[in-house]
């Protein structure tokens, strides 16, 4: 018997070798046979995973000799050239995935070939993805992105692991004391073959209620403000809607990031509110905050006057309407519309209106009205007064926007228009005159060519001045004529003023005339002007007129510097007197003295000498205050 296997096996040798191509294309020997087994569990697989330890037996039933039975990885042709430790029956699969081709091979006298290959799939085993989102407290959800393995078990903790399938998101109780969320990932083929992930468990901070502070409507949707948003928790825009569960439905979902926020599906008048929530959706929903109703605004344009219109789901406090950006008025929260009247024709107005709700603030949409022909413009209230540069400023009030005012000056029977402009119009060609005072007219044309009726006359006051002498002293007599002729009885100041305008001094006078008894001695030029009040607060000036008075010089014709304490120096006295020049000289005309100032004195001495007795001449130049020169020449005696 033995012979005979003998035999059989020098047989099968022969027939490895002379049919080895064959063998190497993966064609099994009759009766080849080897299996491969998990080296730790000792379970046969069929499949291998990246790096996995496995056993290979020989399961052909034939009493082949170990010592020449050799395992080759990774080819199906290599049929010669063994290393040592190729008859070892443990090894390891490679760690990367893909085809692994294992070649059972013999080797002994009657020649050497493959009797037996098979063909394993290595599945590599990297730690599966996925995703973890804290809830409310003792909530977690874990969103399985992992596209690798076929099976997965999610734990949460030290609890019990839960079977779960691929792209599975779901949310899991968390037991007390639990930490991190454990995930593992197993091939169906394999079976031996996983996968192993672990996460820190996330926290929220207690939620608190999100506040909805504005809303404000646009062309295409609603802007919302909100504050106290939490970035680890999740909001959802809602729009109240009865036919829903709780009555509200959603209308977008809001990044905690955000502060402002801009929903261009939400209805245009409907009731918003923020509704905090989490990834598990299991936050109560006392999270919400206040409601706030959004205002839809229409607006039209009648004859003389533009008609808004508005409607709102909620029940506001007030409204507040604004017209070019500038509030006009404010309502009550129950009023619905409003007309505005105070339009001038052909001029383009944008409203708003505002609800004020609690702590929610609703603007409307924007609306543009183009007003269109009303009564004319309302007569306008006419100001003139003078400025500092004796120019009449006219100014026309009201002045609505669009409008031009047109004026006229009345003088001595004689009318002249003097122009167009805004509001405002300076004349600068006035002759002033208290016998011929002048009056203004305005009268206003807006901009579809409608006119007013003119103003009432504005007549400013024209102040006049005189020097004389009351009981030997110096004064000064003003007289003006009467603020619009003294249909406004106004009230009177006469004021003197700086070289710069500023009021150096101011009197209130009755009647239309007074007499400065006590003009200021140190000040050339005396610069008056009269302040008008009407009963109405309105102020009006006069021109402002001068009294330029002489620059005064008085020189010596003769003094004795002897020492006797008499008229022992020269000295320029006077009048107005500040800065001048003062040269006086000799006979030979050499300068002997120069004086800037009424504190420079001359007391005789020529370059220390002791004085000379003679006849000196003197000029004397200075600049008044307006600018005039004054030159004065003359001569003194120097006497012993």
């Amino acid at each position: 018997m033995r012979l005979r296997a003998f035999f059989l096996l020098v047989l099968l040798l022969s027939l490895v070798s002379t049919r080895g191509v064959a063998q190497c294309q993966n064609t099994p020997n009759s009766g080849a046979c080897f299996k491969v087994y998990d080296a730790a569990t000792r379970q046969e697989v069929t499949a291998l995973c990246a790096g996995q330890r496995f056993r290979l037996r020989d399961c052909s039933g034939r009493p082949l000799d170990p010592e020449k039975v050799y395992y080759q990885l990774g080819t199906a042709t290599l049929c010669t050239g063994f290393q040592p430790g190729d008859t070892l029956t443990t090894r390891t699969a490679p760690t990367t995935a893909g085809q692994l081709v294992i070649t059972q091979n013999t080797n002994s006298s009657a020649g050497t070939g493959i009797i037996f290959s098979r063909t394993f799939t290595v599945y590599a085993t990297p730690a599966p993805t996925f995703t973890v989102q804290a809830c409310a407290p003792g909530t977690v959800q874990v969103a399985l992105t992992d596209r690798t393995y076929d099976r997965f078990t999610v734990q949460i903790g030290a609890g019990p692991a839960q079977n779960v399938a691929a792209g599975t998101t779901a949310n899991y109780p968390v037991p007390a004391g639990a930490s991190s969320v454990t995930v593992r990932g197993s091939y169906a083929v394999a079976g031996l073959c996983t996968g192993t992930a672990t996460q820190p468990l996330p926290t929220l901070p207690a939620p608190v209620a999100p506040q909805l502070t504005s809303l404000t409507g646009l062309n295409a949707g609603v802007q919302f403000t909100f504050a106290g948003l939490q970035n680890q928790y999740q909001y959802v825009l809602e729009v109240a809607d009865a036919a829903q569960p709780g009555g509200f439905r959603q209308v977008a979902k809001v990044p905690a990031s955000t502060t402002t926020y801009v929903a261009p599906s939400a209805p245009a008048s409907g009731c918003f509110r923020l509704r905090l929530t989490d990834a598990c959706a299991s936050v109560g929903a006392k999270y919400v905050s206040a409601t706030g109703c959004a205002v839809q605004l229409a607006a039209s344009a009648a004859a003389g006057r533009n008609e808004l219109r508005w409607t709102t789901g909620g029940a506001p406090a007030s409204f507040q309407i604004s017209r070019n950006g500038q509030l006009i008025t404010q309502l009550n929260g129950s009023a619905t519309n409003y007309v505005d009247a105070d339009v001038l024709c052909g001029s383009d107005y944008t409203y708003r209106v505002v609800a004020m709700t609690g702590s929610v603030t609703a603007t409307s949409n924007e609306v543009s009205v183009r007003a269109v022909t009303g009564p004319p413009p309302p007569k306008p209230t006419l100001t003139a007064s003078f400025d500092l540069r004796n120019r009449v400023v006219l100014t026309a009030s009201p002045s609505p926007a669009g409008s031009q005012a047109t004026f006229r000056r009345e003088q001595n029977t004689t009318t002249v228009e003097l122009g167009t402009a805004p509001a405002t119009l300076r004349d600068s060609t006035l002759a002033l005159s208290t016998e011929q005072p002048a009056c203004y007219t305005a009268l206003l044309r807006d901009a579809c060519g409608q006119t007013s009726a003119p103003s009432a006359a504005a007549c400013p006051v024209i102040l006049t001045a005189l020097e004389q002498e009351a009981a030997g002293q110096y004064a000064v007599a003003l007289r003006w004529t009467a603020l619009d002729g003294g249909r406004t009885g106004a009230r009177y100041q006469l004021l003197l003023l700086a070289s710069d305008g500023q009021v150096l001094r101011s009197q209130p006078v009755n009647g239309l005339e007074v007499l400065d008894l006590a003009p200021p001695a140190d000040r050339q030029v005396l610069r008056y002007r009269v302040e008008a009040t009407t009963s109405a607060g309105v102020v009006s000036y006069s021109n402002v007129v001068q009294i330029v008075r002489r620059v005064r010089v008085t020189v010596p014709t003769a003094f004795t510097p002897n020492g006797d304490g008499l008229n022992d120096v020269l000295e320029v006295k006077g009048q107005f007197l500040t800065k001048y020049l003062f040269i006086l000289r000799d006979r030979n005309g050499q300068e002997v003295f120069r004086g800037t100032s009424r504190q420079d004195k001359w007391d005789g001495r020529i370059r220390g000498a002791a004085p000379v007795p003679g006849v000196y001449v003197y000029r004397f130049e200075a600049t008044d205050e307006t600018g005039q020169p004054v030159v004065q020449n003359g001569s003194v005696t120097l006497l012993r």
